[in-house]
């Protein structure tokens, strides 16, 4: 089995390339399943039911959120009916949408699963260790794919190293830098962070000179994205049908030409 992962998608530049190459990555790997976080999908923050649907018909099969979940009003009057989307487990409001789904593939249960870290994310309610042992009780697959959004590289690899035997996957994302640090550990596939899909001449998918600004001289900003031609980061995972153990994971990074 293969699964294809697509790091935080950051507004219009991210989203067009995600849609514009994702006919070539599937044609290129092959996945049996596609998962994309899309936390700061609609204008750098949150993201909105158009833009699930939009991300849904190009042939995306799970959405994972983060920090920014609830940031567009919109989706939390759709969040209920959006069955292919899940927000992180251990943030509230806890009442709205589900944090995990699963889905059968080639007759196996996979599940995907989100999360939020807890240190330097103060949206953060609740210790994300302890969220994924009340989850394990709960769920019921032969795969299980943890997409940890969170800020600090060693909680990430901790997190990791103490599920390892009980996960397939646990994939970093939020920081928007892809990490090289891919292995597998016990039979778990795992990345510090995926990196982004969004503007690559950026400060994380944000307008340079506004981040200058604001980080430099302490003017006042707004939140505007860099437009312009987007990197694309991701990776890919081989999974043994007949363990449910991760055997490969490649990460995928496509900068824009030129």
């Amino acid at each position: 089995m293969r699964i294809l992962f697509l790091g935080d998608i950051v507004a219009k530049s991210g989203r067009e390339a995600v849609v514009n190459q994702l006919p070539s990555l599937k044609e290129k790997y092959h996945p049996d399943m596609t998962i994309v976080n899309g936390e700061n999908a609609a204008h750098g923050k949150g993201i909105t039911a158009k833009i699930y649907n939009q991300l849904v018909l190009a042939g995306v099969d799970v959405i994972t959120l983060g920090n920014h979940a609830f940031s567009k009003q919109d989706i939390l009057n759709h969040l209920p009916s959006t069955r292919q989307m899940i927000r992180p487990a251990n943030m509230e409001p806890s009442h709205i949408g589900q944090s995990y789904v699963i889905k059968v593939i080639k007759d196996k249960k996979v599940a995907v699963v989100n999360l939020v870290g807890k240190v330097f994310m103060d949206i953060c309610k609740e210790d994300p260790v302890i969220t994924m042992q009340r989850l394990l009780q709960q769920i019921e697959a032969d795969i299980i794919i943890v997409d940890f959004h969170a800020e600090a590289t060693a909680e990430k690899i901790t997190f990791a190293q103490y599920f390892a035997q009980h996960l397939t996957a646990v994939l970093g994302t939020h920081t928007h830098v892809q990490t090289a640090d891919e292995r597998i550990i016990d039979g778990c596939a795992y990345i510090s962070d995926v990196g982004m899909c969004g503007s690559f001449d950026s400060i994380l998918g944000r307008d340079i000179e506004e981040v200058i600004s604001r980080s430099i001289y302490n003017e006042p900003t707004r939140y505007t994205p860099a437009m312009g031609p987007a990197i694309l980061c991701g990776v890919i995972i081989d999974i043994d049908e007949k363990t449910n153990r991760a055997n490969r994971i490649e990460r995928i990074q496509i900068r824009p030409k030129g």
